[in-house]
């Protein structure tokens, strides 16, 4: 990438961060939390004015201000420990911010609840937090209009506390108590008849936009304004991050176990993940069958700092029609990128029902950081058409065309597609898109597995009743460069399928289904290399008893696929397989599920006359809570595939691959004050080849005790334990066993204390570096204390002992002491010492800084 520094717009950014500074006002919520908070991606900004919250009173004002001078005294690379230590230089370094809270009403018509914040240190990670000032938790609702019907909303998110987040199981010592916090704003200013602008921390999206911007986390300011039929949307600020999805074109395979899953980059935006469970045909896996959005801290827990995401559910490998269950995961993770958008897409409404739009998206390179992601153009316009033909359904064109950088060529994309009701029985659907293989948009990673395809759809439902409906689609999926980067192939494949289907629902309680399915797949460059067609018979059924002696609830499934391939250029590949799947489940008491499903796979050779292939897999879960307090669940997947398959019997001799995976977990509350939580999970494939045996063997361990002595004083114990095991002609193990204990006690601003203590054990065997173990511990703690007549006294420490494999090898010392006005000031010095002491491979990165800094605070 090419750089661009002269034609940034800092002007604009400086307006824009301003702007939000001044503008920033919030209802300060008087649920404030020590343990964590969410990100602003989970709050809501609402879209109407509600005059009821607004209420007449006094005004309450009150702000804090604060000062910062550090003088540093750094040995070792000055470089480094400027990169890792944001807002702090060599020498000197000066940091400010303020924050003025107002509850009330400022004249009689404007009421105000909230914050406004000025911070010099604004788009960087805090390192070290003054949790007695800055510790709050705040959100608008709403405020009386300023003038006409504008109005004015905001909310914030600061905790520097929010590292003892215990509803985030994987959130453990390791970055305690130096973890850093980030401050997060957003300020809207908005109009019920003319649109809104807000700025802040951002994930902006262009409305009903595909191949423009899409859910992009950046620090800015977005508008979408419009007056009669004239409407514009505007974007302009800095990008956070680096747009990443995990997994490439399908994400990552589910495996029957919660995780962990480990992300490749670190460390990640807070906030910015998408996770989604994808279930993709089997077939052809750039096709997705279904997504479900999950959401975290109800789905998923996140560990931002190294990267990492574990389920609170294990998720099934595959569905009961054998279609695969992948987990996508998209995300930006920081790194010194620096880049800034600016854009805008105008809009006109001619006519009700019809809207025309044009989009130019620009984007400022500061310089070339290294690193994979989801690359972003440098230049963006599109256009789209959306049309309302009222009873003749719904239309829409959009076309983009992209210049990526140091690139001469613009990449482009089109869809369009129609939707209509032809009669109250008769529904039709058509859909084209078109999208080149190096077509690049900001932030929509969903198009990776359709690029460099072509794809049309055609689908119509008749609904004889509410019970009896038919339905019919065609499919073409069209590759449109050989051997491009996404969808590879050897020459521009094309996929033709033709599908019709019949649901009936008997009754409230029986469904069936029969679906027929027809593929033709060959190398329209070169039909001799491949030329395959398929038929596919399908027959479902599902249903449920309320009351079943026993099993009370029950329900019940079948599914049954017969699958006919013919090759027309070669013998091979001409099979039919018979696939059958069964699954049953029930509740046989309250707080008691149970499920199974058993599979099997048959495949025959046609032109050799025998059973070429055989998969039996059998699926479980268990859900049980026999007591109010205790609760627990367990998975199994088990899956045998045999060549030949010819014995009908279940779980054929001599396999050529068997893969595992379990899960359990169990939640227990034996005391009002004490819970206890643990998890088990597993997987492992293990393959049998001609001349050797391949295992590869995942395992992991979690679990948490917490005891709640009292409001104030609570102790913590968390153990994790992973284990991976590859057996191949050699074994390769890695072994890590974290075992870490921690106390927290708070009895006011000046008198709290946490400590914590992590072991750290690791053993790597390789069969070039015969078994390395190694053992470390982190120490850490932070406390303040108050000394009386308004004197107090600060320290933290984090320090690491016997460090030998440790990621984290930075260790840090802060002690302060100062005195504070109740009313008007706070004043205090204090001494700082980071040290980092990287191993032998990065030995020239070493530094120490260590000095004075004087710290001021303003009330009023």
């Amino acid at each position: 990438m090419k750089s661009n520094k002269k034609s940034r717009p800092y002007y604009a950014l400086h307006i824009f961060q301003l702007l939000l500074a001044f503008s920033c006002l919030i209802i300060l919520s008087s649920d404030i939390q020590a343990q964590g908070i969410d990100t602003l991606s989970r709050l809501n900004v609402p879209d109407r004015f509600d005059t009821t919250v607004a209420q007449k009173q006094d005004l309450l004002l009150f702000g804090f201000g604060e000062l910062l001078v550090h003088a540093w005294d750094i040995k070792g690379d000055i470089r480094a420990f400027e990169l890792n230590n944001a807002s702090f230089k060599d020498n000197f370094s000066t940091n400010y911010r303020t924050s003025i809270f107002a509850n009330g009403n400022l004249s009689r018509k404007f009421f105000v609840n909230g914050v406004t914040v000025l911070d010099s240190r604004l788009d960087d990670e805090y390192r070290h937090a003054d949790p007695s000032v800055f510790r709050l938790k705040m959100s608008m609702t709403s405020t009386e209009p300023l003038w006409d019907n504008w109005r004015f909303t905001g909310e914030t998110v600061y905790d520097p506390n929010r590292q003892w987040e215990y509803g985030n199981l994987d959130t453990r010592l390791f970055y305690q108590p130096q973890r850093p916090a980030r401050l997060e704003m957003l300020a809207r200013l908005e109009s019920e008849t003319n649109g809104y602008i807000e700025g802040g921390s951002l994930r902006s999206s262009f409305k009903e936009a595909r191949f423009s911007l899409y859910n992009r986390s950046l620090f800015g300011a977005y508008a979408d304004l419009h007056s009669g039929p004239v409407g514009i949307e505007a974007v302009g600020g800095k990008l956070e991050g680096k747009t990443f999805r995990e997994g490439a074109v399908v994400g990552i395979r589910a495996d029957g176990t919660t995780g962990p899953y480990d992300l490749k980059y670190a460390p990640v935006t807070r906030g910015s993940e998408e996770v989604k469970i994808e279930v993709r045909d089997r077939f052809n896996e750039s096709t997705v069958l279904s997504s479900r959005t999950m959401l975290r801290d109800v789905d998923y827990t996140v560990d931002y700092e190294r990267g990492r995401i574990i389920l609170y559910q294990p998720v099934a490998s595959e569905t009961i029609a054998s279609d695969p269950v992948y987990i996508v995961i998209t995300y930006d993770y920081q790194r010194s990128e620096n880049d800034e958008i600016l854009g805008s897409r105008l809009k006109v409404s001619p006519v009700e029902g019809t809207q025309i739009s044009a989009t130019y998206l620009h984007r400022f390179i500061d310089d070339e950081a290294e690193g994979a992601g989801a690359e972003e153009p440098e230049d963006l316009v599109t256009g789209d058409i959306n049309l309302d033909l009222k009873k003749y359904g719904q239309a829409y064109v959009e076309i983009g065309g992209a210049e990526n950088p140091d690139e001469d060529e613009t990449n482009t994309a089109l869809r369009t597609g129609w939707e209509g009701k032809i009669t109250s029985q008769l529904g039709l659907k058509a859909a084209y898109q078109r999208v080149e293989d190096q077509y690049r948009t900001f932030g929509n990673t969903g198009l990776i597995p359709t690029l460099n395809q072509q794809r049309w759809h055609l689908e119509g439902n008749f609904e004889f009743s509410e019970k009896h409906k038919i339905t019919g689609s065609f499919n073409q999926i069209r590759g449109l460069e050989a051997n491009g980067q996404y969808n590879t192939y050897p020459g521009h494949r094309d996929e033709k399928i033709y599908a019709m289907g019949f649901q009936n629902r008997l009754s409230d309680n029986f469904r069936f289904g029969l679906n027929l399915e027809r593929r033709d797949i060959v190398n329209a460059d070169d039909p001799a290399t491949e030329d395959n067609r398929q038929h596919r018979i399908i027959l479902e059924l599902d249903g449920r008893k309320d009351s079943v002696p026993v099993l009370r609830l029950f329900t019940y499934g079948l599914h049954y696929e017969f699958i006919t391939r013919q090759n027309f250029i070669a013998s091979t590949g001409n099979t039919n397989t018979n696939q059958a799947a069964l699954t049953v489940g029930s509740e046989p008491s309250r707080g008691t599920r149970l499920d199974l499903t058993q599979k099997i796979h048959l495949t025959k050779d046609r032109y050799l006359d025998t059973w070429s292939a055989r998969e039996d897999a059998t699926f479980a879960s268990a859900r049980v809570q026999p007591f109010a307090n205790l609760s627990s669940r367990a998975t199994l997947e088990y899956k045998r595939f045999t060549i030949p398959g010819d014995d009908l019997k279940l779980w054929q001799d001599y396999p050529t691959k068997i893969e595992r995976s379990g899960t359990f977990a169990v939640e227990y509350l034996p005391l009002a004050a004490v819970k206890s939580f643990g998890k088990f999970g597993r997987y492992e494939i293990e393959q049998w080849w001609h001349d050797s045996t391949t295992r590869n063997t995942n395992d992991f361990i979690m679990g948490q005790v917490t005891y709640f002595y009292s409001h104030h004083l609570s102790f913590n114990a968390e153990s994790e334990y992973t284990r991976k095991v590859y057996l191949s002609r050699q074994e390769t193990l890695n072994k890590v066993w974290d075992l870490g204990f921690r106390v927290n006690w708070n009895k006011n601003r000046f008198n709290d204390f946490t400590a914590g203590l992590i072991r750290r054990w690791q053993l790597n065997d390789y069969p070039q570096v015969k078994e390395l173990t190694a053992t470390s511990y982190i120490f850490l703690v932070n406390g303040s204390v108050g000394l009386g007549r308004g004197f107090f006294a600060r320290a933290s420490i984090k320090d690491i002992f016997l460090q030998e494999i440790l990621d984290d090898e930075k260790t840090h010392l802060s002690v302060e002491v100062g005195y504070e006005n109740v009313k008007w000031y706070r004043v205090s010095l204090g001494f700082e010492r980071i040290e980092n002491q990287p191993d032998e491979l990065y030995a020239d990165e070493y530094y120490r800084g260590q000095g004075l800094f004087f710290r001021l605070v303003g009330k009023f």
